[in-house]
């Protein structure tokens, strides 16, 4: 690309004999996920053309993969065709193999996955959708704020959240928060879906204090801030809840596990207060079928309360409520869970190598004395004790201080 614009879609060039249902897909040169969507109402062969759900905005002058699934196998191509010679010209251009890499990508296994081999520079005839209208040269600008600027009674849990007009870059987010001249340690997320940026501080902010934050950003066009955004607010005496570890806006870097296997999958936390836990979430990518059950544990293993989730979305934050929330003592490791009969779970490897703070809670780094990310298999639900690379597996929980 050499201007600003969006991918809307995929196409792919089929042979009478590449039947199944195809998926096409847009990815980053690092291998993240940015698009993805089935092909519907195709011909018989030629081109095909998927329209994503929703568009998805790239930079100019960089380099994007984008890909089909095919089940049967039957593709179309060309070989040695990148060896020479990119494609396209002008906004839209397929590059030459060696300009940004080797062109003519494909990835061999059930369920496709992020295509980083190549042969031959191979053309396999993948296209992309581009629209450039919805484009801009204008720097992304805060439309929205919490707490709202000169804000006073805020939680010591809150987080800081900061709303953009238009799509930015994750990477290029500076989010800060400062009270009497020292930086509060935080973690910072940010969701595309609501364009909002979150500040979550590793522990409870001081009470009856004012603190100052601070945002800037590059949007995925290139256009930058020129200046940050800051606001000021001043914290209350208290924290609210419900609370959980993670908010609805954390993503795995991996949605779907390769594994088809009956696991428990698991998270230690603490809570810093006193209070209950009322449920279970957990992270569910679009493999992830069939029945799960959450399960709250003490720290050897007795089972306080499980259940079963209903209502399942197809992806995403998934959550359970128990009959009865089970009280909880402060300062004391618990384990969460949940059990899928199916696999393909959702992870993020060497997560737990440090511990992870929204206050009240803590998931606990992995130790030799305590591991965190864990799992067992097992056919139904069991407690899990074993744990590999610190991995998180995405499960959350649910607190209260009442019960």
């Amino acid at each position: 690309m050499t201007t600003p614009a969006v991918v809307t879609g995929v196409k792919f060039y089929k042979a009478s004999t590449n039947t199944g249902t195809h998926v096409g897909k847009l990815w980053t040169t690092a291998g993240k996920l940015l698009a993805s969507g089935t092909f519907t109402g195709e011909s018989s062969s030629g081109w095909q053309t998927l329209t994503f759900a929703n568009s998805v905005p790239i930079a100019p002058n960089t380099t994007y993969i984008v890909s089909y699934y095919t089940p049967t196998g039957h593709y179309s191509y060309d070989g040695a065709y990148f060896a020479t010679h990119g494609a396209g010209g002008g906004i839209v251009q397929q590059l030459q193999s060696g300009v940004s890499g080797a062109n003519g990508v494909y990835r061999y296994g059930t369920g496709g996955g992020f295509p980083n081999t190549s042969w031959n520079d191979t053309n396999y005839w993948v296209d992309a959708v581009v629209e450039t209208g919805a484009g801009t040269t204008t720097p992304p600008t805060v439309t929205g704020t919490t707490p709202a600027s000169n804000g006073t009674g805020v939680a010591l849990n809150a987080p800081v959240t900061a709303t953009f007009d238009h799509d930015i870059d994750p990477d290029t987010i500076q989010f800060t928060l400062t009270a009497g001249g020292s930086t509060v340690s935080s973690g910072v997320t940010y969701d595309d879906t609501t364009r909002k940026a979150t500040l979550q501080p590793n522990s409870s902010l001081t009470a009856n204090t004012t603190y100052t934050a601070s945002v800037r950003a590059t949007d995925v066009w290139g256009n930058a801030m020129a200046s940050a955004y800051t606001w000021t607010f001043t914290t209350g005496t208290s924290v609210v809840c419900p609370c959980s570890v993670w908010s609805s806006s954390a993503t795995p870097d991996v949605a779907n596990a390769g594994e088809a296997n009956s696991l428990e999958l698991g998270m230690r936390f603490t809570s810093s207060v006193d209070g209950f836990v009322s449920g279970v979430r957990f992270y569910k990518g679009d493999q992830n079928t069939g029945t799960h059950t959450g399960t709250l544990w003490s720290n050897s293993g007795t089972q306080l309360a499980t259940g079963t989730f209903t209502n399942e979305t197809a992806s995403g934050w998934q959550t359970l409520q128990f009959a009865q929330p089970v009280a909880i003592t402060a300062n004391t490791q618990y384990v969460v869970s949940y059990h899928t009969n199916v696999g393909f779970y959702s992870y993020s490897s060497a997560y737990f190598t440090q511990a992870r703070v929204s206050d009240p809670l803590t998931a606990v780094a992995d130790s030799g004395s305590g591991h965190n990310g864990l799992f067992t298999q097992s056919a139904g639900t069991a407690f899990p004790t074993s744990s590999w690379n610190a991995n998180n597996y995405w499960v959350d929980v649910v607190f209260t201080t009442t019960g």
